[in-house]
């Protein structure tokens, strides 16, 4: 503070000062909430990445329990046969083998809370009814795909890209949200793209 002659004169921002600042903050408010859209769909893929290693594990643990894994020839359309797929990985997943939607007492869990009931008030549900059967869902709220054919198939006759099974999951990412083309493709594929 300076005195002159008993007045008291405060130092402070002149009106051009606090315009420029409040300029600022818009600006960077405004870049912040344009990149959220790309960020939430990253967390997303991640999402649906580890729950693809937890279906992946439950897959393997039934197939080492059952000598083979759940069944789901491609037939006709292969998405839809996929989807047909996520509805038989629900029943053989979640335990809930009557599809009542809770787990049986008699039945083995091969993926925890994957059952309906588990996850029925969660935002990011595992497990929902779809078209009029439980299926089992990703992270971007779309039913999971997943084909298995007959195990000893010659290469020709398959219909999946992996030799044992395929699962997928269709997210529809615009990859103008986050201007990276190579993580933002349509797909999430436990097979390597060609």
């Amino acid at each position: 503070m300076k005195t002159k002659k008993g007045l008291e004169t405060v130092g402070a921002f002149s009106l051009m000062e606090l315009m420029i600042v409040i300029s600022i903050m818009l600006l960077l408010a405004g870049l912040l909430i344009a990149a959220l859209p790309g960020v939430q769909n990253r967390v997303n893929r991640a999402r649906v990445e580890s729950f693809f290693a937890e279906l992946e594990s439950g897959l393997s643990s039934y197939h080492v329990d059952n000598g083979i894994y759940p069944r789901n020839d491609a037939t006709g359309d292969r998405d839809v046969s996929g989807l047909l797929g996520s509805r038989i990985l629900y029943k053989n997943l979640s335990g809930d083998f009557n599809e009542d939607g809770r787990v049986d007492d008699e039945e083995k869990v091969y993926v925890p809370k994957l059952d309906f009931e588990s996850n029925r008030n969660k935002k990011s549900r595992r497990s929902t009814a779809y078209a009029g059967a439980y299926a089992v869902m990703d992270a971007f709220g779309n039913p999971v795909r997943y084909l298995c054919d007959p195990p000893n198939l010659k290469p020709s006759e398959r219909k999946t890209y992996n030799p044992d099974y395929d699962l997928w999951s269709i997210v529809d990412t615009d990859p103008k949200d986050s201007g990276d083309f190579s993580t933002q493709a349509r797909y999430i594929t436990n097979w390597q793209s060609n």
